[in-house]
Parts: structure tokens; sequence; C-alpha cells
């Protein structure tokens, strides 16, 4: 592994993700937001902590249950609420109630199934808040996170995975919903799979989305590189990527540089850039075993670009470094860094 200069992984950043008790159940919702709902021990709010609030995934155990909404804040603006456990009486629930909460061209549902419980019933309310949600929102996407995968075997995970899939399908038919905007990610506190999957969900309610990938196919193209990810650095989660397909392994490969590197940055804490300004042209090659190597461009303490390539093309530095600059301050102009 060789760099030039040193990473600063910004996680003790005062502008990182902040997060709040939402008092008043008829404030207004932010403009971009993701709503996470799901029956009481789904495991919401423990995915939610593990992500933003940094707790080990074995703390999340002595969790208490959420009796108020909360809310996270990313630095692009979107906001992920976690409501309250939905119980049996689903018809009384805030989130059945008050529909409006689904409106808006900006909103995203996430909705969390236990793998390991009562299935059934997860999908009973789920289907309760699909025919409440379209009828405000028909294009609402609707994520569905089948959760607590860990333990079980790739074949199993797959299975419960296509019976969700086609159970959520075969009902929304029935009612005549739009199923075009239904995804199900398998999930775990365990691995970056949380991370990932909120990723594809957030990425979409970003502002300028459509903007931000267009520069990033245009770093891919003049680079030759495999795919580049913007990350959100405390979270660990991307914002945007080129519109390449993306592959798990990829993103686990810089998620796992990203831990490494906060690890040393951690050893190295003495040598850390002091202000925002130094931080801002950071950067370091990653070479590992294997077909694919890691530029990591930081263009502020908060964002980076993590780009994959192969090793003849990460050892071209100054190339990358040229575009990476051009590329880091079009996306300064999108973004507030």
């Amino acid at each position: 592994m060789y760099g030039q200069g040193t990473l600063n992984t910004g996680l003790s950043a005062e502008r990182g993700p902040e997060t709040e008790n939402a008092q008043n159940k008829g404030e207004q919702l932010a403009e971009r937001r993701v709503l996470f709902m799901g029956l009481p021990r789904s495991g919401k709010t423990s995915i939610l902590k593990v992500i933003f609030d940094g707790v080990l995934a074995y703390d999340t155990l002595s969790l208490m249950p959420t009796q108020q909404r909360t809310e996270y804040r990313l630095l692009t603006g979107v906001t992920v609420y976690d409501f309250p456990g939905i119980d049996d009486y689903s018809d009384t629930q805030y989130s059945v109630t008050n529909p409006e909460i689904y409106a808006g061209e900006h909103t995203s549902l996430v909705f969390v199934i236990d793998s390991q419980s009562d299935i059934q019933s997860s999908l009973t309310t789920l289907f309760t808040l699909m025919r409440v949600a379209q009828t405000v929102n028909p294009q609402l996407p609707i994520n569905v996170f089948v959760n607590k995968v860990d333990g079980l075997s790739d074949e199993l995970k797959q299975d419960i995975q296509q019976d969700i899939q086609q159970r959520v399908t075969k009902n929304m038919g029935y009612e005549n919903l739009n199923v075009a905007f239904v995804h199900v990610f398998l999930t775990t506190i365990y691995d970056q799979s949380i991370r990932e999957a909120l990723s594809r969900v957030v990425q979409y309610l970003v502002p300028k989305h459509g903007s931000l990938e267009t520069i990033l196919n245009s770093f891919c193209s003049k680079s030759s590189l495999d795919k580049v990810f913007l990350f959100d650095v405390a979270t660990k989660m991307y914002l945007a990527t080129d519109s390449s397909p993306t592959y798990s392994p990829q993103y686990i490969f810089a998620c796992q540089t990203l831990d490494m590197m906060e690890e040393i940055t951690y050893m190295c804490s003495g040598f850390m850039p002091t202000s925002e300004e130094d931080a801002v042209l950071q950067r370091i090659n990653v070479e590992l075993e294997g077909n694919d190597d890691l530029f990591i461009y930081q263009i502020s303490p908060f964002l980076m670009l993590l780009c994959v390539g192969s090793p003849e093309i990460i050892r071209q530095t100054s190339l990358l470094e040229f575009n990476g600059s051009r590329v880091a301050k079009a996306i300064r102009q999108i973004l507030p860094c």
C-alpha cells in the first residue's frame, strides 16, 4: 500500500449525521425523506443505530423499543425517520391515519421484516401501508428489508427473498397497485448489507442525482475505471455512483478499505489535517492481491471518491489526481461539503 498525504475519515466532524427526537407528530417532515417502518422488534432501529450512531451490532441487543419518531440527517439534505413499531392495532397507527407523510416525489418507504419471526403478520401490515401510501403517492418507492438473515444458509436466504417478492407482487396485482417501485433486500446488522441496501434507497433522493451520475460516468470513462462511488464518510454509505452495474463485492471492498483507513487514522491522529482546507486534496492508493485496486480521493472531511480499477489503471496516479480534482470541484458545486 502506498499513498500521498494522509486520509481524514471525518468521523468526528461536526457536520456528520444528527439525531433528533420529534416530539410533535404534526410537524412537517423534510422534503427528501426515507420512512423506516415495521413491526416491533423487526430490527429497524438497530439498523439505523449501527449506520448513523456507530453502535456495535452486538450492543443493539439491549436497545429499548422505539417510542417516538426519531430522525437522522444526512449531509445531502435527506432525512431518515425511524417510526415506532406498528402493533396489531395498525388501523389506529400514525403511519396509517396520516397518509400525507407518503406524499411527495422525494419520499421513499422502507419496511423492515424479521426473517426469523412471523413473516405473514409483517406482510399483512405492509399490505395495509401500501394501500394507504399508494392512494396519495402511486409512484412511492417501497423497499422491503428482509432483516436478520445472519445465520441462514444462502439457499434459504434466496428462498425467503423470492417468496416475499412473489407474495408482495401477487397482492399488489390483486389490488391493482403499482408493483414497479417495489424492491426487496436481504439485510443484517452484522455485515455491510444494511449500508448497501440503504445506499440504494437514498441515492435516488440526493439532490441532482442525475447530474452526479453523469459526472461519475465521465470520470469512469476518462480514467478507464471499473466503478466509482461517492461516499458519505461517517456512515460509509454511497450517495451516488456511475451507471454501470453495482456489485456487492465492489462495495464491500470499498467499505473494508475505509475501515482499515479509519484504524490507521486513529493510530496516526497526531498527523491529521487540522482544517477542512488541509483535508481537501488528500488521496491514497490501496493495492491488494487480486484483480482490483482502489484509489481514494477526498473531496472534504465528509465526502470522498472511491475508485475501483485494475492495478495498471490505479497506478496512473497523476491522471487520477487530475481528473479527481475536476470531479471534486464539480461535486462541491452540487452538494454541501
